[in-house]
């Protein structure tokens, strides 16, 4: 449990773990079973959009409700504003509406609530800025000695800020302000949530638990501080599974928009949108069976975000299976963690080979591999005559290890290189690539650049004249329409643009037209591949489950490898998993850009954007779908994982 905090916020946070927000971290933390860690940041804007956002932390202490860019627990404190004077002082004050407060002199935080409402009151307000780092208590530090010297009389401040200097000065008297809300709607009292990352639901749902079952002992930290506080009641919280029907949980760890624009923003948001449908078609035929099926989503932004939500989901939610893998290192990560822990992962977004040699018995790979991506180009183009193939690859390890394979693959199906370049990795102009295209005289340009440079290479080379179709490798992120939508923004050759898909949002046949409507009509966008893969590894979990009677891995796994098992995945033939690398074997999608599409939003307008350009392999009806799907991709010969 990693939280963001400010290392010299007293009472509420100090590097020394000395503030109340700290011991109610480790309450909460011991009440989860987790192990607690820190990461000191400002108390500004920054910690949510620099830390938070960016997956150096998974939550912070005292959020405002309804502080935006984060999702809030409930509260767990409401603390009043309170009046600070000294007690030798010859009146009280009780309330904002005393007589005896226009006769005084008076301060508070600048251009703070309380100020506005003194202000509201036709009340003058002297105003004390702190001298060095703007924290909680360098604001109230100067307005305590201007009080303590007798310049002003008054002072409204934070309920928690005003019992720390109480402590240090019994010279000091503190009071609640009152009344609560001042004309028009403004609150002399702070509440106080838990923030995580937006889309962070199990880890929000979680804390929320850990609240009501350990209130009493967190509303004794406010006691023991001494912190006047408003009485809140325990938050009526029910946890996962909280039915009569067994539990069947599934966590779904992906990097969702946090507002913080990222690569990977559409298809994790696709990803987890697939995953919360498949909960509600498919929750029914679960709960017919005894079992209530609950799609637990996390947030996670890098690679360490996603192992410890992971950590958490498979430690305090018992998930017995995982969902994720897209992003940078997510899919290693996950799939190290379930072959420790014994829980299946799912992997739906990275297609590494590497990942696949690497054997895991507890993976299985619903995202196509490169090796398939780059056979079923290869296959395709040649039976449209393709042969001669123009290569444009990063100058890194990955991005020659990638013009190696898709070699391979064009020589596998009858064609041969015609040129090449290799870019530097900080390159992003390609003016100069057009011409070198002209002179080798390709059939067809593959780009296999990342996916942060495949549109600025189209862009850059769109109103170049030369007959070659460019095609670019399709990584998952750039699957979804909203990355098309950029392609057909920064490229005038529509009808020469064409990529690879898991899967397509205008597919109508064997089913799939209905699953793409049930996406379409919830939430108004396109069924995205990632979309897909998320419904697709819940329905195969369900099923595997209903056909073997057991959630056991070892049995689901047992299942998943059997020959004789296959799915029905609205791809028109039965897809079943490799045994010896656990690929699901499936039909891929060649897709064009629609020369006569008008771009826009809306849902129309974002199904037109592109067009089915045809299925690799072309399966006829009845045959054995197995070996003609295999000779996409590796084959079992020569793998390091052939049972």
């Amino acid at each position: 449990m990693r939280v963001c905090a400010n290392p010299d916020d007293p009472p509420a946070s100090t590097a020394k773990l000395e503030g109340f927000d700290n011991r109610i971290a480790q309450i909460l933390a011991d009440e989860l079973g987790a192990t607690l860690s820190h990461v000191w940041a400002p108390s500004d804007i920054r910690i949510v959009r620099d830390y938070l956002r960016m997956g150096s932390c998974d939550l912070i202490m005292g959020i405002p409700d309804g502080y935006l860019g984060v999702l809030s627990t409930v509260p767990y404190y409401q603390i009043p504003h309170v009046f600070v004077y000294r007690a030798d002082s010859p009146f009280e004050i009780q309330s904002l509406e005393d007589e005896a407060l226009k006769r005084l002199r008076v301060s508070t935080y600048p251009f703070s609530l309380p100020h506005q409402a003194l202000r509201n009151l036709g009340l003058e307000v002297a105003l004390y800025r702190p001298a060095q780092v703007f924290t909680q208590m360098d604001v109230a530090a100067p307005i305590i000695r201007a009080l303590l010297s007798k310049e002003i009389d008054l002072a409204i401040l934070d309920g928690p800020v005003a019992a720390s200097y109480a402590k240090q000065h019994p010279e000091l008297k503190i009071a609640p302000v009152s009344p609560e809300i001042v004309p028009p709607l403004l609150p002399m009292f702070q509440i106080g949530t838990i923030g995580v990352r937006q889309g962070d639901v199990a880890l929000r749902d979680r804390l929320n638990i850990a609240l009501a079952q350990r209130w009493g002992d967190i509303q004794g930290v406010f006691q023991e501080y001494g912190i006047q506080y408003t009485p809140l009641p325990k938050p009526e919280v029910s946890g996962p599974g909280q039915t009569d029907l067994e539990p069947l949980r599934v966590g779904v760890v992906l990097p969702v928009p946090t507002g913080n624009p990222a690569v990977t923003d559409a298809a994790g948001f696709a990803a987890r949108t697939g995953a919360v449908i498949a909960e509600d078609l498919l929750g029914g035929i679960a709960a017919n069976q005894g079992m209530d099926l609950q799609i637990l989503p996390a947030s996670a932004p890098s690679a360490e975000a996603a192992l410890r939500a992971a950590q958490g989901l498979a430690a305090t939610e018992k998930v017995f299976a995982l969902i994720g893998g897209l992003g940078e290192g997510q899919a290693q990560v996950l799939s190290k963690f379930a072959e420790d822990h014994g829980v299946l992962f799912f992997n739906i977004g990275d297609p590494s080979e590497a990942l696949r040699e690497s054997c895991y018995r507890y993976t299985f790979h619903l995202e196509a591999s490169t090796a398939m991506y780059l056979d079923t180009l290869a296959q395709w183009f040649a039976a449209k005559g393709h042969r001669r193939w123009f290569f444009l690859y990063p100058g890194t390890e990955e991005g020659r290890a990638l013009y190696q394979r898709a070699r391979q693959a064009v020589a596998k199906f009858g064609g041969s290189e015609a040129g090449k370049v290799e870019i530097p990795p900080d390159r992003r102009t390609y003016q100069d690539i057009p011409e070198t295209v002209r002179r080798a005289t390709p059939d067809l340009v593959l780009s296999l650049l990342g996916p942060e440079n495949q549109d600025f290479f189209l862009a850059q080379i769109g109103a170049v004249s030369f007959n070659a179709p460019v095609v670019s490798f399709p990584h998952p992120v750039t699957q979804t329409r909203s990355y098309w939508l950029r392609v057909g923004q920064s490229t005038s050759a529509a009808e020469k643009t064409y990529r690879l898909g898991l899967w397509e949002a205008t597919l109508e046949e064997n089913g799939a037209g209905e699953i793409n409507d049930q996406l379409s009509s919830r939430t108004g966008t396109p069924m995205d591949p990632s979309a897909w893969a998320a419904y697709a590894a819940v329905k195969i979990l369900l099923e595997s489950i209903l056909a073997t009677g057991s959630a056991e891995a070892s049995r689901l796994i047992a299942h998943l490898e059997n020959p004789a098992t296959s799915f029905n995945l609205y791809k028109g033939v039965p897809l079943s998993f490799r045994p010896w690398n656990h690929q699901l074997r499936q039909p891929l999608f060649v897709v064009q850009l629609n020369p006569g599409a008008v771009l826009g939003t809306r849902l129309s307008q974002q199904l037109a954007l592109v067009r089915v350009a045809g299925q690799v392999p072309d399966i006829p009806p009845g045959a054995d779908p197995k070996p003609l799907l295999d000779r996409l991709g590796n084959p079992a010969e020569g793998s390091p994982c052939r049972r």
